[in-house]
């Protein structure tokens, strides 16, 4: 593999999200301050949210405070952030395309323009998958960026505002909110929501005070919610959610939906006044258009087990975007955090083999287990270990155990040191301030 003579290097990665960010600090601090390569991160946001945390954000009870700016973060740690929309890439010219940006006013922020690269990563995460279902794109809201979390904020508040004033009208005693797909982020999604409306009921919203008012609803089109982890996990999490009184239908698939209807496959209709997409998740469109890179299963980039590109060793993919076998389960690896933080973590050292033109190694995946966020003070926990096979656990230390992972991810972006006193305010701004963001 040759590289091209530019005098540092010039890395890009496009996606700031837990992948991206994550690789950007890694080499900003290993090579970028040692002048060995030149590190540029390109975002379409200008700040970074942790996705599996975006539930929290969504109603409010995390604020914008707990955002990571990507322009003071890039600052600081001594390398280049790009605002722009991935648009494709010119691989004859190692060009990054850009689409512009726009405020919200459709005023410019970032034109259209390309960045030159010598090595490429793409860890442009993923979004939910509509199957191509009717009424999706129209009627429901979605929970796969930070900003599609703020709209989802902002709609929850008002319509409890509404509910609370009678702007909803008499023939609209209650809520009804459906959420589509009982995977871990429409299970904890549905958790923290009963939380907030009953943080809500203390804060002013006085309807919200009848527990029955707001009726949330899993649906789940496979026979047990959290499919994809162990039943125990699934059972403890079903009984839970029960103890929330948050519905859960299973063996239940989506026909259609309607501004005020869930419709059902097996006929069954359900009243709604908001319904939230959460059914499964496949690559950005703008993958579909990389028609020089082979794609495969959900939209997909292929990769070599090296983490390279199929048809090209200069572009890098990891995170939700990336296809990347998983030998020891016969398959591909899942779109989850826990892939994405230990492929950037494994990129670092593969990056400066690469540049030293060292040998390659590939990349392999430890399953350490999987966390589920049941409200603020539960959680339920499936940790793996060959030494101790599946053990499952649940209550305050499982809850402990999830704010350790977002507290391993802020100090992997942020700095330890930065990492401890951060999480110590946010602590201490909680016990004086609403827990819930109110406007």
């Amino acid at each position: 593999m040759t590289l091209r003579k530019t005098n540092p290097p010039r890395i890009v990665i496009v996606g700031a999200g837990a992948a991206g960010l994550n690789l950007a600090t890694r080499l900003s601090r290993s090579l970028g301050r040692k002048k060995a390569a030149e590190i540029t991160l390109v975002d379409e946001n200008l700040t970074h949210m942790w996705k599996p945390s975006l539930h929290e954000y969504s109603v409010g009870t995390k604020g914008s405070d707990e955002e990571i700016s990507l322009l003071e973060h890039s600052h600081r740690n001594r390398y280049n952030f790009r605002l722009g929309r991935f648009a494709g890439i010119d691989r004859d010219r190692c060009m990054v395309q850009l689409d512009p940006v726009n405020d919200l006013h459709n005023r410019p922020l970032a034109p259209l323009r390309s960045l030159p690269y010598d090595i490429l990563v793409l860890a442009i995460g993923s979004r939910s998958n509509d199957f191509g279902t009717p009424g999706i794109k129209e009627h429901c809201l979605m929970l796969d960026t930070p900003t599609q979390a703020k709209r989802l904020q902002s709609e929850l508040l008002n319509l409890f505002l509404r509910l609370e004033t009678g702007a909803l009208g008499k023939d609209h005693s209650k809520i009804n909110i459906n959420i589509v797909g009982g995977g871990a982020t429409g299970v904890e999604l549905a958790a923290e929501l009963r939380e907030a409306t009953e943080q809500l009921a203390h804060n002013g919203i006085d309807r919200l005070r009848d527990p029955g008012i707001v009726h949330i609803r899993i649906i789940e089109a496979a026979p047990r919610v959290l499919a994809a982890l162990p039943e125990k996990v699934s059972k403890k999490v079903t009984r839970h959610l029960g103890e929330l009184s948050v519905t859960v239908s299973v063996n239940a698939r989506v026909q259609h939906v309607t501004s005020q209807e869930v419709h059902l496959a097996d006929g069954t209709i359900l009243p709604t006044t908001l319904t939230i997409w959460a059914a499964g998740i496949r690559a950005p469109e703008v993958v579909g258009t990389l028609s020089t890179l082979e794609t495969g299963s959900l939209g997909r980039l292929k990769v070599r087990p090296t983490l390279q590109s199929t048809h090209d060793e200069k572009i890098y993919v990891i995170g939700d975007c990336a296809e990347c076998v998983w030998p020891e389960k016969d398959g591909f690896l899942p779109p989850r955090a826990q892939v994405a933080t230990q492929q950037a973590e494994f990129l670092e050292a593969q990056l400066t083999a690469h540049l030293a033109g060292k040998p390659l190694r590939n990349f392999h995946y430890i399953d350490r287990g999987s966390l589920v966020a049941i409200s603020q003070e539960g959680a339920v926990a499936a940790l793996m270990g060959k030494a101790i096979g599946t053990v499952t656990f649940e209550g305050w230390l499982a809850r402990r155990a999830y704010k350790y992972l977002h507290f391993q991810h802020l100090s992997s972006v942020q700095g330890w040191f930065r990492a401890v006193v951060l999480t110590a305010l946010g602590k201490a701004m909680r016990r004086v301030r609403p827990r819930l963001k109110l406007h």
